[in-house]
Parts: C-alpha cells; sequence; structure tokens
C-alpha cells in the first residue's frame, strides 16, 4: 500500500535540515529490563497516509548488536476518533504511539514542524 509521508526526524539529518534535531533520540535499551551500558536509538521519526486514506505513526529503532544494528520499524495506525478532537489534543494522543516517547519526542517536537497539521487534514 503505497504512502505518504511527513518525516519528523531523521537520525543522519545534517543541521539545518527540517528533520534535524539536536537531541540524540536514544535511550536505555530494554529487554524486559534495562540492560545497563547498553543504549538504542530512533533512526526515524515520522508519520505515514495510506492509500484508504488512514493515518500511521511510524518509529525505527535501533541498537548495536555486534558487527550490526539490531530493531525494527514500529507502526502504529492512528484511531480515526482521534481526528475530531482538537489538534492539540490530537498531538498529546499521537506522541504516546510507536514508543515516541520513550525516544524523548514530545508535544513541541511535533507542533514546531511546519506542515503537518495540514498533512493531518487540521485546519489553521
Amino acid at each position: 500500500m503505497r504512502k505518504e509521508k511527513f518525516m519528523i526526524y531523521r537520525r543522519n539529518a545534517k543541521k539545518g535540515d527540517p528533520t534535524y534535531s539536536s537531541k540524540s533520540h536514544s535511550a536505555p535499551h530494554f529487554e524486559g529490563h534495562y540492560v545497563e551500558g547498553m543504549e538504542e536509538w530512533a533512526q526515524w521519526y515520522c508519520f505515514n497516509k495510506k492509500e484508504d486514506g488512514t493515518y500511521e505513526a511510524e518509529l525505527d529503532e535501533a541498537w548495536n548488536e555486534g558487527s550490526h544494528n539490531g530493531g525494527g520499524t514500529i507502526n502504529v495506525d492512528i484511531p480515526k476518533e482521534w481526528f475530531a478532537l482538537s489538534y492539540d489534543d490530537f498531538l498529546n494522543r499521537v506522541i504516546t504511539l510507536a514508543a515516541a516517547v520513550h525516544y524523548g519526542f514530545n508535544v513541541n517536537d511535533l507542533k514546531e514542524r511546519k506542515g503537518l497539521k495540514q498533512f493531518f487534514g487540521f485546519k489553521d
């Protein structure tokens, strides 16, 4: 299913790019318990509009596993009912999806992204 993406963050973005962040968006690695001295991080964080008009939150997480990175991509559908909320209430809920808070994202990070409100179909 083809998707329209709205990128919030890319780990490899350069300063000045809209998806750049000075925050590390990393956290202690968790496998049922925190693994001392091991870190995991967000590779990217975005929202997708699918062909059927529904939306999802997407976050790719990674951690070192010896000679390569482990991890995966988390995709979580955004409930249709949330689009009836005010934009601020919508953002307060949508930030809870796809482990965004775990990696240090907050509502202000979303509010700062020009065009996100329109991407989700909210009026100015």
